[in-house]
């Protein structure tokens, strides 16, 4: 009798090992007959606990890992060509850290990962040359860290993703990118997310039209940044977007015709950048306005009249009694030119120029000239600062206010030469460009704008400099006289 109980037991324990076999190191499977060979080389294994990659040139289906239920690990299936079916993991139900499906050109869904309901860290979908939509993604609720959709090329449809609520919410690498989605006309299906734990990227998607499913997400723990998508008309879905931890960015998104959306907006602890939208005229939202009145550092520029600048938009914002549409700075023979126009005035008590040359410790006032008063008509203003110290020289124009309130221009450079200096012409250039004045022996050189040097020489009294070999753009040619080092910009075309 107790031979046979122990035989028992001995065949129980045989019969545990052989349903609990999985893998104890991270296993890669590379061919189709892997796959199929998973379940014999693996017996019984429902819950992986170690890194699982799929990849391989004749991987055609996954059916060999339909045993799979769980995995305390990731699920990586990357650079699969043939691939087309994801039905083999049709009995997948949770991922504890990450999953991947990235540059399986053959996929055109993600059916078979419908029981999918569990995924505790990140989830990438890219360079899916043929995947026209995420729907068969099981719902998952949300994300420990990330998700990144980018380089689908003919992506339509995310709406899968709807039940998402947060991504990554208190991870400092948490963030939210959908970018360079050549096909994908709008986001739609993440109405429930409310906050992202790092960054938050809407990019290069040259398709997209508008957004309409982000309109739950409130926080974004990182920078902002909505920048080239060249048919963006609106951004209608930021209404409830309260707090940015980090910078806010919206560049380059032609037509993009205002930010109205932007009203609730009470916080944002970086730079404030608004730039190269052409149709962008209008910016004084409420949350951008109630940065500007603070201390933030903001560039605005490049986009349209309404919005073409700080002060534009704070007239807009009606934190400025005056629009300034223009302040500049222009050498006139050994004096500098300055001139200034503003659209209309309010209460305008005068105008301060203030003046620093390079080395100087703070700005100086140099003259005061009255301004319009009131005025809603166009008025110019100049003022020749006489003889100031050669080299560089900085201009900022001070408005104040009747009640003595005061605000700044933007700072304007410009460069005053000794005689001694070198010109250059012809400026642009087709190619040879002289150089005039007394450099024998000299060494002058030049770079591209991006530092790169293009050619280097010692030079002689009225020597040529020959970028006829070069492509057309800007250079900056660096010529040390006895004083300093001198750069000039050149334009070749």
């Amino acid at each position: 009798m107790r031979k046979r109980v122990t035989l028992i037991v001995i065949w129980l324990c045989v019969q545990f090992i052989g349903i609990s076999q999985c893998p104890n190191a991270p296993v890669t499977l590379s061919s189709q007959a892997q796959v199929d060979n998973f379940p014999i080389a693996y017996p019984g294994c429902t819950n992986m606990t170690v890194l699982l990659t799929v990849t391989g040139a004749d991987i055609t289906n996954l059916d060999g890992l339909n045993g799979i239920l769980t995995t305390t690990n990731s699920l990586i299936l990357r650079d699969n060509p043939v691939l087309a079916s994801l039905s083999g993991l049709s009995n997948l139900s949770s991922i504890a850290v990450e999953l991947k499906i990235e540059n399986n050109d053959a996929l055109t869904s993600l059916s078979g990962l419908d029981n999918l309901n569990w995924l505790g860290g990140h989830l990438s979908i890219e360079g899916n040359a043929l995947l026209q939509t995420l729907g068969g993604l099981g719902p998952i609720p949300s994300l420990g860290s990330y998700l990144n959709i980018s380089f689908n090329p003919v992506l339509t449809d995310i709406t899968a993703l709807s039940s998402l609520t947060e991504v990554g919410p208190n991870y400092f690498n948490g963030f939210l990118a959908i970018n360079n989605n050549n096909s994908l006309p709008a986001v739609n299906g993440l109405d429930l997310i409310s906050a992202t734990g790092s960054y938050f990227f809407l990019g290069s998607n040259p398709s997209m039209t508008t957004i309409n499913g982000l309109n739950g997400l409130t926080t974004v723990n990182g920078d902002f940044e909505i920048v080239g998508n060249p048919l963006l008309t609106n951004l209608n879905a930021f209404a409830s977007l309260t707090t940015i931890n980090g910078s806010y960015n919206i560049d380059n998104n032609p037509v993009l015709g205002d930010i109205d959306e932007f009203n609730n907006l009470t916080n944002v602890s970086g730079i404030l950048t608004i730039a190269t939208n052409a149709s962008l005229s209008n910016c004084a939202a409420q949350g951008i306005c109630d940065y500007l009145s603070g201390p933030g550092q903001a560039i605005i520029a490049n986009n349209t009249t309404g919005c073409n600048s700080v002060a534009q938009v704070e007239t807009a914002c009606s934190l400025l009694p005056v629009e300034l549409i223009a302040f500049d700075a222009k050498p006139d023979h050994d004096d500098v030119l300055l001139q200034w126009q503003t659209a209309s005035e309010k209460n305008n008590a005068f105008f301060e120029i203030e003046h620093k040359a390079v080395g100087g410790q703070s700005f100086k006032p140099i003259v005061r000239i009255n301004g319009k008063g009131n005025s809603n008509t166009r008025a110019s203003y100049e003022f020749l600062h006489k003889k100031p110290p050669k080299g560089g020289n900085y201009y900022r124009l001070r408005q104040v206010d009747y009640d003595g309130k005061s605000e700044y221009s933007d700072i304007v450079s410009v460069y005053v030469w000794n005689a001694d200096e070198p010109d250059i012409f012809p400026n642009p250039t087709t190619g040879p460009v002289l150089l005039k004045g007394d450099f024998a022996g000299r060494m002058v050189r030049v770079t591209d704008l991006a530092g790169r040097e293009v050619l280097s020489k010692n030079m002689d009294e009225s020597s040529v400099i020959d970028l006829s070999e070069q492509p057309n753009g800007v250079y900056l040619i660096e010529i040390q006289t006895d004083r300093e080092k001198v750069v000039k910009r050149i334009l070749k075309n």
